[in-house]
């Protein structure tokens, strides 16, 4: 079947809006069925860091990440959540590493469902901005 010249414009704007909301509908599905943990890690990820501008996601790159790149001995383990067993407390997510000092754990409390983050030690405080 072969489609006249003329009415190609039309199929661009019957096609284009719906392959943009069939694509858009995709990834809040994909966001909603997440795990409230991995909400949890974007959330704090997400949340102000202490610099400006920056999140704390964006800070940890700028220096912890950076630092290791240029070869210091910093060995990153990373993001992980642990569900909380009362559905009103906050998810507590931790983001460690270890350098030549010793091992580093910064402790949040996230609140999914009100979109709050809290530190709860003095790392997590040092990197973010309340």
């Amino acid at each position: 079947m072969r489609i006249p010249f003329d009415k190609w414009p039309k199929l661009v704007f019957i096609f284009v809006p719906a392959a943009i909301t069939i694509i858009a509908a995709a990834v809040l599905a994909v966001e909603y069925f997440q795990p409230d943990t991995a909400k949890a890690i974007r959330l704090v990820k997400e949340s102000s860091s202490r610099k400006e501008n920056f999140t704390v996601q964006q800070y940890l790159y700028s220096t912890l990440y950076h630092y290791k790149n240029n070869g210091e001995a910093i060995e990153i383990n990373g993001w992980r959540a642990e569900p909380s067993t009362d559905e009103r407390a906050p998810i507590v997510v931790e983001f460690s590493y270890t350098d030549a000092i010793g091992l580093h754990i910064a402790r949040w409390g996230a609140d999914v469902k009100r979109g709050v983050v809290i530190p709860l030690n003095e790392i997590a405080s040092d990197l973010s901005w309340h």
